[in-house]
């Protein structure tokens, strides 16, 4: 009888540590939908083209630039930025079209983004780093994650 119960509260212990690790692993901070990181890269990558371009006076089309492609996420973890959550998401990823040659668009890409969540549910903001020069201390600005506009033909 004894090792009865001692089976049963074996197996209701392992059950209790198969769920807590289940909510561990995502329920509690899930990973950014595959599209957040997608606006994020993007949204990047349509800064620093947009800094390029007026340096270089650059008369280049917006529907001319190069866009993001083929990501592939290879780690997420949660971290603390700035007292808040974050989650930190690596991978690498592709450019497509815009004026690039064959071998810029065969070039693998890494990325390193920070995410957090925003006041709703599906909403995400993009962390990036600014050192304040007067006190050369790192802090964190989040961006509002921008959907890309979708330009239809006409």
């Amino acid at each position: 009888m004894a090792t009865l119960t001692f089976k049963k509260l074996g197996r209701i212990v392992a059950i209790a540590v198969l769920c807590l690790s289940l909510v561990s692993c995502g329920l509690v901070n899930p990973r950014p939908p595959r599209a957040v990181v997608e606006m994020a890269i993007a949204q990047k990558l349509s800064q620093t083209q947009a800094v390029l371009y007026r340096q270089f006076a650059s008369s280049v089309d917006p529907a001319d630039r190069a866009q993001v492609g083929r990501i592939r996420i290879s780690d997420h973890h949660w971290t603390t930025l700035d007292n808040q959550p974050a989650v930190e998401v690596a991978g690498t990823y592709h450019l497509k079209g815009g004026q690039l040659t064959a071998a810029q668009r065969r070039q693998t890409r890494d990325f390193d983004l920070y995410l957090r969540r925003g006041d709703s549910k599906d909403q995400w903001l993009l962390l990036e780093p600014v050192l304040v020069r007067s006190e050369e201390v790192l802090r964190w600005q989040s961006t509002p994650l921008i959907k890309p506009e979708v330009t239809s033909p006409t």
